[in-house]
């Protein structure tokens, strides 16, 4: 049974580090895409300052470090993904743009779940508790 945190850490994680990546890789899809509101200056600034959120996040989930703040910060940057981006998008984005909002809307419980209980066993956080 300490693996399932782990094996949970991992799977929640790799979405971010992967997506953050993606924003150093193809920046510019996703201003072209619509995923920077329009209302929002230096959209590729943006989307460079929220792939090093995602990725630091995502890591620090991975390993267990400082958990529960990344899974807050994570919590915050998924909530405000979904009522900027994508709840706009419901009335004309159709079921696309209503998958997205669910996926990230669920997401961000996660993170809050994580920001509350924590990396468990087999965790920096927990080496450093003396667990």
């Amino acid at each position: 049974m300490k693996f399932i945190p782990l094996i949970g850490r991992v799977l929640f994680s790799a979405m971010f580090i992967m997506f953050g990546i993606g924003h150093f890789t193809d920046g510019q899809a996703m201003i072209d895409g619509g995923m920077v509101p329009s209302f929002l200056p230096f959209p590729m600034l943006i989307v460079i300052a929220t792939g090093v959120v995602l990725v630091l996040g995502g890591v620090a989930v991975l390993v267990g470090y400082r958990t529960k703040q990344a899974a807050l910060g994570l919590a915050v940057f998924l909530l405000a993904t979904t009522f900027l981006t994508w709840a706009p998008m419901l009335s004309t984005g159709g079921q696309q743009a209503m998958t997205m909002f669910m996926k990230d809307m669920s997401l961000a419980g996660a993170a809050l779940l994580l920001s509350h209980f924590g990396a468990g066993p087999m965790s920096l956080d927990a080496k450093q508790s003396g667990e």
